[in-house]
């Protein structure tokens, strides 16, 4: 179940949403909420690709994407979208580096994300997010004539880490920017 996904890029999508349930259990004793969830298919393979770094997931999300989704043919360059936790694995890196070796088109990680601010996650204002990352987010110097770029993604939630990459993509002259998120929030 694609769900479209609306911001500044020419198209965007997520797989499915992350969670299909989630009830809240209680707090611990630090006040931290505790909560029954279910995730998705997607979303599972997801958390246990980040979390628990089972790799094999990857074969999975792209296998998915190349199933639902045509016309990537017309994809001139695919990119992961930044992100600041460094992992010995990390996911938005293995899927768009797979799904370019499955299509033949290049893959570069041109947009880098600093980490030197505080968590995107612990951040309610979506505009104070695209404050921190304005300035967090840099992208190489590339010129991106007349390419049409996919951006991957594992988790959409405000949509500030994506507009900000797209924002970088269009002023190096990117045609068309094209976000993939594998999961989006129920926000």
């Amino acid at each position: 179940m694609a769900i479209e996904l609306n911001g500044n890029w020419t198209k965007g999508f997520a797989l499915d949403h992350h969670m299909q349930k989630s009830i809240l259990l209680g707090y611990d004793e630090l006040g931290h909420p505790h909560f029954d969830s279910k995730r998705s298919v997607i979303g599972e393979w997801v958390y246990q690709l980040k979390y628990r770094n089972q790799t094999q997931n990857v074969s999975l999300l792209v296998d998915y994407i190349l199933q639902k989704f045509s016309g990537l043919e017309s994809i001139n360059l695919i990119v992961p979208a930044p992100f600041t936790t460094e992992r010995i694995n990390q996911p938005v890196q293995l899927i768009a580096k797979e799904l370019s070796d499955r299509l033949n088109i290049p893959y570069s990680p041109i947009l880098r994300k600093s980490s030197s601010h505080t968590p995107l996650k612990n951040i309610e204002e979506k505009s104070e997010k695209l404050e921190i990352l304005n300035n967090s987010i840099t992208i190489d110097n590339i010129d991106l004539s007349n390419k049409n770029i996919l951006v991957i993604d594992d988790l959409f939630d405000s949509g500030a880490t994506l507009e900000i990459s797209t924002e970088k993509l269009f002023s190096k002259n990117a045609r068309s920017v094209i976000v993939l998120a594998m999961t989006k929030t129920r926000g």
